[in-house]
Formats: structure tokens, sequence, C-alpha cells
């Protein structure tokens, strides 16, 4: 499986229902009392008048679950390539007063003029962008000097204990191999590749566990981005077997947090 393969973005995001399938396993499960948009919103450190944009909206999460927290006056642009996903956004943010503005937008080739922004927020996305350099040049170029870029993404050790279970069952393409990708755009590596583009000003770690008490949400998680294979069926009775004798099948979770100034 390529994260960044055109192909396999276009079809996973036509529609916001892969997405949801995903995110409902961390809703449910994450130990963590302190949900991960929480966590995130709190270290935009947003003020009152700023322009913010995000690459790679999806359904607009971060902004519904924080809606009482945006400071007055904060200007919301949400973008992403899918206008599917740009709908489900535009329908579950109904209520959020200003509303944002929402475009479709390719990372890699903003529509927006030099120095447009204050802060610009790229969460679990860029792995899924053929060229990442670009798409970072791009997010620094619209921001004004003094301006936050947030990317967010994954340790390689994200899943992992799930990712074992699909190479052991022959899950084919539902997760990323156990081995590391040098190549892949997890924390270690955007690091690096944020570095190249705006000096780092912190990186932040959140780290939690996924405790799983119903294998069917494990499984609908893994058949959001793989075909409905037999080997599904063996694995779930893994996972279940495992919630009987323990309580929980425990996933170990993991997300980076990189911020760079523009200077």
């Amino acid at each position: 499986m390529k994260l960044d393969d055109p192909a396999h973005v276009a079809q996973q995001y036509r529609v916001s229902a892969n997405f949801d399938a995903r995110v409902r396993i961390y809703e449910l499960f994450d130990v963590n009392p302190e949900r991960w948009p929480r966590w995130l919103f709190a270290r935009l450190g947003l003020a009152a008048g700023e322009r913010v944009l995000e690459v790679g909206c999806g359904t607009g999460n971060l902004w519904r679950e924080n809606a009482e927290r945006i400071p007055g006056g904060v200007s919301l642009v949400l973008t992403d390539l899918s206008s599917g996903m740009l709908e489900a956004a535009r329908e579950r943010l109904c209520e959020l007063t200003p509303q944002p503005e929402f475009r479709i937008a390719d990372a890699q080739s903003l529509p927006f003029p030099d120095a447009s922004f204050d802060v610009a927020l790229s969460s679990f996305m860029l792995y899924h962008v053929p060229d990442r350099a670009r798409a970072l040049r791009e997010l620094a170029r619209v921001l004004r000097p003094g301006g936050r870029l947030l990317v967010a993404t994954y340790p390689w050790t994200h899943l992992l204990e799930l990712r074992e279970l699909t190479e052991r069952f022959g899950v084919v393409g539902a997760m990323l191999p156990v081995r590391r990708d040098a190549h892949e755009f997890d924390l270690e590596r955007a690091i690096d590749d944020l570095a190249e583009v705006l000096p780092i000003a912190r990186v932040e770690r959140r780290d939690s566990t996924l405790a799983v008490t119903d294998p069917e949400i494990a499984v609908a998680f893994l058949r959001s981005s793989c075909e409905d294979t037999p080997a599904l069926e063996p694995l779930r009775a893994h996972i279940a077997h495992q919630i009987r004798l323990t309580g929980a099948f425990h996933i170990q979770i993991s997300a980076g947090l990189i911020t760079g100034v523009k200077r």
C-alpha cells in the first residue's frame, strides 16, 4: 500500500465513510481522557483576529470539537482535495460562527497569495501527498513572517499491535508493514523534512492506548482501507478471544506534532 498513490487517496476519501470508520476506533477506545482534537487545539495557540489555514481538513473534526474555544475574530480557511470530504465538513460545521471558507485545494499548489495566513495546519495528511517537499514549501510560502506551521503525523510505531496482526493473518493492504520504511512520512522523517523549509520551534508527542472492547470496530477500521477479505474473520476471532481473556485488546497509539515558525 502506497499512502501517496493518487488513485488510492481519491478512492479512500471520495466520501467520508472510510475516514469516519477509522476515526471511530479512537473516539470509542482511546484511554486518554483528553481527546486528540482537544490536545491539538490547545497547542495551536490561536489569538483573536488570526487567519488560519487547515490543509486536508477532512470532516472538520478539529473545529467541531473545539467550537467554543475558537477566539473571536479568527478566520478559518479549510481546504481538502476531496469535494466529498469538504461537503461533510460543511454540513458538520454548519453551526460554527463565523462560517469557515471552504476550498478545494491541492497542498502542492495552494491557491493563496504569499503571506496570507498567521497559522497553517496539516494534520495526518502529508503522507498522502506525492511531492511532500513542494507541499511544505507551499505551506511556508502562504505564512506571514512570524507565522506558525503545525504538522501532525504518526511515529512509525503507531498501531504496531494491529499491524502485526494484519501480517500474521494475511490481511493485505489494510496497514503499513511492521518494519519502518524510511521513505514514509512518519514523525522521524517529518522533523527532517519540515526543518528544510522552516526553523523548528518544538516537537511534541501524545502517547496513549486503545483499549478495544468491540472486535467489530477494529474490523471496520481495517475494512475501511482494504477489500473485505476472508482473512478478516480469523483476525476478528483472535481479537474477540483476547477481549474475553483480558477485557480489552490493547493497541499502542502515538501522534507527533511539529511546529515551525517563519522568520
